[in-house]
């Protein structure tokens, strides 16, 4: 019996993937658990598997590159020798983004020739508006003389000075549109929900580092032997949060359907940023794990945002987010709670700062903002207040950890 490959979900908020490519074609011979296309995901780029060993049979009409398919769609069958496959409807929701963007657009521009008006790419349209040109009066360069961004700067360089008075003066004010990546803009999707749905306030304290710091240096040459990386502030404030969690269970729990759910599990999630977005690679078991496999799942992290290439796993199951911007020179900041779970702490750069001591003298100290966004719905002013204490108080006094 044929085995369906349909799009299943791979993170936490994925609704939808787009198809980038595909790794083999419609008769070549797979075994399971081999990568047989690749998806953009509401987060990285990842490789779909094949389910069961045998033929690539069915591919789906309209599932091409480009194409956006949602959760639970089949795209395809995996057959026996002889066997055959149902046949699927055409897939209908195709995206108009990259070379599917530029066929739509001429597709658009055909349609419009045949009616007896000008094909003109949409840029072009805007960028005419912009500079008062009439489009009539431009030749195209494109396919079926489609008019584009290029021939209206063309025209504009080449017009006689009272026509082009007004664009000259525009066109030294150009500017660049870019398209949002899947992941910014599906990111942008749920950070709007989570300011819409949650009723978030936020609470910093500022953490002596002091110790902290020297610890770092302390166990820097052994950290950097045993995996050829550097101990970050991060690293080390993982291992602390993931401890704390433990024994502050609402700040490890999520609001979803209208109630409280706490985990069993510590699994820290850690904000990063890159070109193509933010992305949310989770420690899985934090609290259990040594400062030495946190660092190397950091590093390995880090690794992966270059080509924004992670497997599913390692992007699903947060139940806490932390999010440090402090090697960009930032001091304090509010990050936005990532839904449903119930918190986030922003942590700012190390800067030192007057300290009064306890006997009354004032020392240069360095220190860090440590800021808690909350979900009300989960927890109180007080409850979260004493979480984030208990994070500072192991920060400045670094109470027993297995490091």
């Amino acid at each position: 019996m044929p085995v369906e490959i349909f799009v299943y979900k791979m993170t936490d908020h994925m609704e939808s993937a787009r198809i980038v490519h595909w790794l083999v074609r419609e008769g070549d011979q797979v075994r399971q658990q081999q990568p047989i296309i690749e998806l953009e995901t509401d987060k990285a780029t990842a490789e779909l598997e094949s389910p069961a060993s045998g033929i690539l049979k069915g591919i789906r009409p309209g599932a091409v590159e480009g194409a956006t398919v949602p959760v639970g769609d089949t795209i395809a069958f995996i057959a026996q020798p002889g066997e055959e496959v149902p046949s699927l409807p055409p897939l209908t929701s195709v995206s108009a983004e990259g070379s599917s963007r530029e066929q739509a657009y001429a597709a658009a521009a055909q349609v419009a020739g045949e009616s007896g008006q000008l094909r003109a790419a949409p840029a072009a349209r805007r960028l005419a508006k912009e500079l008062g040109i009439d489009l009539s009066l431009v030749t195209g360069t494109g396919p079926q003389g489609r008019i584009k961004e290029e021939d209206v700067r063309a025209f504009a360089s080449k017009a006689t000075p009272s026509v082009a008075a007004k664009p000259i003066a525009s066109l030294s004010e150009q500017v660049e549109w870019l398209d949002l990546t899947t992941a910014q803009r599906l990111t942008g999707q749920r950070m709007i929900e989570s300011l819409q749905t949650a009723p978030q306030f936020s609470l910093t304290v500022s953490a002596d580092m002091t110790n902290s710091l020297n610890l770092r240096e302390t166990l820097m040459d052994r950290i950097l032997a045993e995996t050829g990386t550097r101990l970050s502030i991060t690293a080390l404030i993982v291992k602390i949060v993931a401890t704390v969690l433990k024994h502050h269970p609402r700040a490890n729990a999520s609001f979803e359907n209208g109630r409280v759910k706490l985990h069993k599990q510590v699994h820290i999630g850690v904000a990063v940023g890159t070109d193509e977005g933010l992305v949310v690679p989770v420690v899985k078991d934090a609290d259990q794990k040594p400062l030495v496999q946190i660092v190397r799942e950091l590093d390995a992290f880090q690794k992966k945002t270059r080509q924004m290439r992670f497997t599913p796993d390692e992007l699903s199951g947060g139940t806490f987010t932390l999010s440090n911007l402090g090697m960009y020179g930032v001091d304090r900041f509010n990050a936005i709670i990532n839904p449903p779970q119930s918190a986030i702490l922003a942590i700012g750069r190390v800067i030192k700062t007057p300290v009064a001591l306890l006997d009354d003298t004032i020392a240069l100290r360095p220190t860090a903002d440590l800021t808690l966004s909350v979900d009300h719905r989960v927890m109180d002013g007080v409850q979260g207040a004493q979480f984030l204490t208990e994070i500072k108080e192991r920060l400045e006094k670094l109470e027993p950890l297995s490091f």
